[in-house]
């Protein structure tokens, strides 16, 4: 990795954290805002300029983007092989909504951080330029690899026991998968392993993106005993699709207990 990559890469890092959390929040046109900051700063690295259209097409793929996720195809291409031979345009934002190939005027923040970086990458042999190319697809390839698509072994059971196996837990979604961003509730019951219902149990509600290090964007919990064993779950909202976690911290007659479930948020149905 050149010194320029080196150095620019916290300041692109940055950008990229800004953007989750900004995702996770569902402000969408902010996130995107921010992953377009982190190209400015990363383009004249290779590394940094494969792993941000990664991050742009990753998040064009879960809000089903389809000119975005297109534009994005060849924008990684074109990152990894030209980079390191200086065809980048500087300033250029990275979207699919602006040709590749335009140079764009720099936010003064931006250009103090590039300035700070060095200023750009330097300009290579062809054999260097080779390389970096080759590390870039390499890169790009890695990152394919650990992206965003949900584990094939994922358990999506929704009805278990406990950690301990003290309690036996339903989590019961809504009958209608509620839109991203929608406030919903869920219903948990709770029984001993031989199905009795568990009356007067309290609980602590937590979970989030493994997959992308965040957690649930509210602060579910459980307001009430709809029936013996019957809880009412408040407040779930989920940002996006993909992996999410909800785990539940039980206190009951029985003793404490953990669970935890996980559900996939699919993109929605586009109708014809």
């Amino acid at each position: 990795m050149t010194t320029f990559a080196t150095r620019i890469r916290p300041f692109v890092q940055a950008e990229l954290d800004a953007a989750v959390a900004a995702e996770a929040r569902g402000q969408f046109d902010t996130a995107f805002r921010h992953l377009e900051r982190a190209h400015v700063l990363g383009q004249p690295a290779t590394i940094e300029h494969v792993r941000v259209h990664w991050r742009m097409a990753r998040f064009a793929v879960r809000h089903g983007l389809g000119q975005e996720t297109f534009g994005q195809g060849w924008r990684l291409v074109g990152a990894a092989l030209l980079t390191a031979i200086g065809f980048v345009p500087r300033g250029n934002t990275g979207g699919a909504d602006v040709p590749g190939w335009k140079p764009m005027p720099i936010a003064p923040d931006l250009q103090q951080a590039l300035e700070a970086a060095g200023g750009g990458a330097p300009r290579h042999g062809w054999r260097d330029a080779a390389a970096a190319a080759i590390a870039g697809v390499v890169a790009a390839t890695a990152l394919a690899v650990a992206g965003c698509a949900t584990p094939k072994d994922l358990d999506l059971a929704l009805d278990k026991p406990t950690k301990a196996g003290t309690y036996r837990v339903a989590l019961v979604p809504p009958a209608q998968a509620p839109a991203i961003n929608q406030m919903h509730s869920w219903t948990v019951k709770l029984a001993t392993p031989q199905g009795q219902p568990v009356h007067g149990a309290t609980f602590a509600v937590d979970g989030g993106m493994p997959q992308h290090g965040h957690g649930l964007p509210t602060k579910p919990r459980v307001t009430r005993e709809l029936a013996d064993g019957t809880y009412q779950l408040e407040g779930m909202k989920f940002s996006m699709t993909g992996w999410w976690e909800v785990k539940l911290d039980i206190r009951g007659p029985q003793g404490a207990d953990q669970v935890t479930f996980n559900t996939v948020v699919n993109p929605p149905t586009v109708r014809q």
